[in-house]
């Protein structure tokens, strides 16, 4: 095997995709002294005791100070790959990419990412703007912004690993990168999304990566069938593993390639989340037995995948691959961070080191090994007792396939969320930096003007629009040249009327503007669940508003049917972290129907019935609608108003079920057209 203390790093100076910029953060290397924990692995138990002691250790991550640090010595790492043929790789990346030179300098010779992974690096880090910017400035939307960011980085940090895969002929050096998770139920929206990916990424060296679903098994055989190479993630149990080897089998056989040594694949088999789940099951159980196999249930079965593992890359059919230069599907142990304090920090690195293996590890678990893990083969030491603890568990009624189930749909349902986290935080940070887009400001590719303002089908001069620079990202972004034409209202006896999100009259553009500067929580309102503003008129109710613009007609009364506009909705939840700027966003977008109720009814949330009843036709009442009187069980298929379009759903969606959220206050803008005869 290649040693990495041979490894040559590529020139950044004439790299064109590796950029040195000294006034973007760098990596700080931090080489101190702390209290860890020392792993004594015993060959005769699958269990881990810890003992104290002080070492040195390295700490690399994402800062703001200049300078990559001093290069690092021979660590564990490198004994690790050269001594047991397992590769550590690293479960983290952010800008800049450079950061990961010290860590392949210490061993690393791969990395893994997850949406996760990037929803924390781009929402906590400024590294990212000046791309951003331009992204928005040429007219992307949001999710498109974000796969280029996604896309940049991958594609550097495959530049940096490059040596390394070329000096393993293609066993190592690889950069993954996850395919939406909004796609983990659609098999053919996966594979297309993956062929996507490798090719806008075009690097030798990437991983796309797919969830280990039912529904893209079949995709992980048409991607690798096309010559592509996969990581396929979210594997929690030992059937779907077994799953997931058959569809890299029949992808390499249906393939056609007469040489299949350029076609790789990891399998990332989840351990730490196993004994987290696990753990729960045997306290709840409660007895001694049960307590006693506490913090055995992972390592168990993944000593067991890798018997599988062996049985499967043998025998007549994988000898056939072999002989066109078919390469195995390595086992890679994902999830490796040990979530219990109470169990030693290298447990699900140390149990689990054996040939033709990949273990990544985030942060902690790197420092950890790096500063006391011990290195001898592990992994295949105690298949007999793995076997018997896989075996007690089963009896104690613990079953493996509802494990697996379920830790497979926390796990989508975990990257849903950062995904989606991710890009409300991307429209956030396109209001923090006053962004705005091409199309908002040009038409028929005219040159945009920084005091321009699109009215109906021409552009007009605004300048106290622009001078406030306060307009959301994420309205603009989603604005097209004839949501602005001024249409005649038509009126129906069924459905509220939801018209356009701006109707090219300054005093309405500038509702959105004076919501994204409403005030945050500070001082002694921090941790509230409900801010009062001075200007509102608030109901015995808890309902807060006021009149925008008031009408000169009569006023509904219950019974009656009402045809409004929405002008704007949006949200005002405060998050933890948010002390000192306003959280929220839009979620209605710029739908294009009109919206139609009766008072009374149930149709509309309460805020809606009690706003509406106090209007005058022609008037424009915001509403700032706390939870109480907002949407049942926070469902917005149980009553209106719901947003028409995906985007908006989507937006709303994650307000209403998103726990880390303060509140889930929402704001409307409304305009009442008319009142229909009974």
């Amino acid at each position: 095997m290649a040693s990495i203390s041979k490894l040559v790093l590529p020139s950044f100076a004439s790299s064109s995709s590796v950029k040195l910029n000294y006034s973007e953060p760098r990596a700080l290397v931090d080489f101190h002294t702390r209290s860890s924990f020392n792993n004594k692995f015993s060959s005769s138990k699958l269990s881990v005791r810890t003992n104290h002691h002080n070492k040195p250790s390295l700490i690399v991550k994402c800062s703001q100070i200049g300078g990559n640090g001093a290069q690092t010595k021979r660590t564990t790492l490198h004994d690790l790959y050269e001594l047991q043929g397992q590769s550590p790789w690293y479960d983290n990346l952010c800008r800049p990419v450079t950061d990961l030179i010290p860590l392949i300098q210490s061993g690393v010779r791969g990395v893994t990412s997850n949406p996760a992974i990037f929803q924390k690096a781009i929402s906590t880090s400024n590294a990212y703007n000046d791309q951003f910017r331009e992204l928005a400035q040429e007219g992307k939307d949001i999710e498109g912004a974000y796969w280029e960011l996604v896309i940049k980085d991958i594609q550097d940090a495959c530049k940096l690993f490059e040596t390394i895969y070329d000096e393993t002929d293609g066993a190592d050096g690889y950069v993954s990168v996850e395919v939406s998770p909004k796609l983990a139920d659609d098999t053919q929206g996966t594979v297309e999304a993956a062929k996507w990916l490798h090719k806008v990424v075009n690097r030798r060296n990437v991983y796309i990566k797919i969830p280990a679903t039912a529904e893209c098994i079949p995709s992980i055989k048409d991607v690798i069938s096309l010559g592509i190479s996969v990581n396929v993630t979210l594997i929690f149990s030992l059937s779907r593993y077994e799953a997931v080897i058959d569809a890299y089998l029949d992808g390499l056989e249906a393939s056609g390639l007469s040489d299949l040594s350029k076609v790789t694949s990891v399998a990332s088999f989840f351990v730490s989340r196993v004994d987290t789940l696990v753990d729960k099951m045997l306290e709840k159980i409660g007895t001694p037995e049960a307590l006693d196999l506490r913090g055995k249930a992972a390592v168990a079965q993944a000593a067991l995948a890798y018997k599988l593992y062996q049985k499967k890359f043998s025998g007549p059919r994988w000898e056939a691959l072999v002989k066109k230069g078919a390469k195995k599907q390595r086992l890679l142990w994902a999830s490796t961070s040990v979530k219990n304090p109470a169990y030693a920090d290298t447990l699900y690195v140390a149990p689990l080191i054996g040939p033709d293996t990949v273990s990544t590890m985030p942060d902690q678990a790197l420092q950890a090994f790096i500063d006391h893990g011990k290195v001898s083969r592990t992994i295949d030491a105690n298949v007999s007792e793995a076997e018997g603890i896989y075996s007690a568990l089963e009896k104690l009624g613990i079953d493996w396939g509802e494990v697996g189930s379920q830790l497979e749909i926390e796990g989508v349902d975990s990257f849903k969320k950062a995904f989606d986290s991710l890009l409300l935080t991307l429209e956030e940070k396109a209001n923090a930096l006053n962004l705005v887009t091409r199309s908002c400001t040009s038409i028929n590719n005219q040159k945009p003007s920084p005091k321009s303002l699109v009215q109906g089908r021409k552009v007009v001069t605004s300048d106290s629009f622009w001078k406030s620079k306060k307009i959301h990202i994420s309205a603009l972004l989603s604005l097209r040249e004839d949501t602005f034409d001024r249409r005649e209202v038509l009126f129906s006896t069924t459905g509220i009327l939801v018209g356009t999100l701006w109707q090219g009259q300054e005093s309405e553009v500038a509702v959105a503007s004076e919501f994204a500067d409403m005030p945050a929580l500070r001082g002694k309102d921090y941790g509230k669940t409900k801010m009062r503003y001075a200007d509102y008129t608030e109901t015995e109710s808890g309902l807060q508003y006021k009149d925008l613009r008031v009408g000169s007609g009569p006023s509904p009364k219950m019974g009656e049917t009402v045809v409004v506009k929405q002008l704007f909705s949006g949200y005002l939840g405060r998050i933890f972290e948010a002390r000192n700027k306003t959280k929220g966003g839009p979620f209605e977008g710029n739908d294009k129907e009109f919206f139609k109720f009766t008072l009374g009814s149930l149709q509309v949330i309460p805020a809606f019935e009690e706003a509406i009843t106090g209007m005058t036709v022609g008037g424009i009442r915001r509403i700032i609608v706390p939870p109480e009187l907002g949407y049942p069980d926070n469902d917005f298929n149980k009553m209106g108003p719901r947003p028409l379009t995906f985007s908006g759903q989507r937006h709303l969606d994650f307000v209403l079920k998103n726990e880390g959220l303060i509140d889930k206050t929402l704001l409307f803008d409304i305009e009442l057209l008319k009142i229909m005869p009974n």
